[in-house]
């Protein structure tokens, strides 16, 4: 039996395979742009994911494996107003990071074709005791959802 073509929800166009160019999204100084991702795509111009489940899948493949940021993460500390405090020495951090640190990959997933993904995050110096610090483990994977998000938005990626 063959499968009947997918269509478009917008405009009931024949939906055909496409390869996106670079989009970005950003959220609380985490960046994460995906060069080459595949997608399904109408005449039109609608876009979708391959299937309805696809970021879930994006985010599991990226944090599989080796940590995304090989930087000791900083404990994040206080109830109304919380602070970031070195992972070594437990002084507080600067409010602004002192530099970034980047993150690349090769990824396919659902049986897609490869596509980057590449990550950039803040990265805090202390002053204290010299050693660097990333975002608190939730933090960074929040604002990395977010971003994501922000980056299928830009791409006019539409989830249904």
């Amino acid at each position: 039996m063959i499968d009947a073509p997918k269509r478009c929800s917008r405009c009931h166009g024949t939906l055909g395979l496409a390869v996106l160019e670079r989009f970005s999204g950003e959220q609380s100084g985490v960046r994460m742009s995906v060069e080459g991702l595949p997608a399904l795509e109408c005449a039109e111009g609608h876009r979708r994911f391959l299937a309805p489940d696809f970021p879930n899948h994006l985010m599991q493949a990226l944090l599989a494996g080796e940590p995304l940021v090989p930087v000791p993460a900083a404990a994040q500390k206080g109830v109304l107003r919380k602070r970031l405090h070195c992972a070594g020495c437990g002084e507080p951090l600067a409010a602004q990071p002192a530099s970034g640190v980047e993150a690349v990959r090769v990824l396919e997933v659902k049986g897609s074709s490869p596509f980057g993904v590449r990550v950039e995050a803040p990265k805090y110096h202390c002053a204290a005791c010299g050693k660097e610090n990333a975002l608190p483990e939730r933090a960074l994977l929040d604002a990395l959802l977010k971003a994501s998000v922000n980056g299928f938005r830009a791409a006019r990626i539409d989830p249904n």
